[in-house]
């Protein structure tokens, strides 16, 4: 049996998926924008369901950005995208053993 197992749903299929799941799931990697619902607002969803669910957010927008439009809180795990594959490794892993995480930063430059 894997360590891990890594499934990509799209937003229905991930609040399906963390109902009827018979397994735990510890970690959601979801983009803060999304087409039908936010990345935090689906986070919210997942961890009513989930409680124990560690969460790290993504975005193409600025930290600042993230921060300042409201859209997450200063101190929220987060990572910008595009990146490598191992970029994120650093910020899964502390928000899994619960140490901090980058976070965005509401005094970053915002390109948009």
């Amino acid at each position: 049996m894997p360590a891990f197992s890594r499934q990509r749903a799209v937003t229905p299929r991930v609040l399906d998926l963390a109902a009827n799941h018979a397994g735990p799931i510890r970690f959601l990697l979801t983009d803060v924008v999304m087409a039908s619902v936010g990345g935090r607002d689906l986070a919210e969803q997942v961890l009513a369901l989930r409680p124990e669910l560690k969460v790290l957010f993504m975005s193409g927008y600025t930290d600042g950005a993230v921060v300042r439009h409201g859209v997450l809180e200063a101190g929220t795990a987060f990572v910008r995208n595009p990146f490598t594959v191992a970029a994120p490794a650093r910020p899964i892993r502390a928000v899994l053993d619960g140490e901090p995480a980058p976070a965005p930063n509401p005094g970053a430059l915002s390109g948009s």
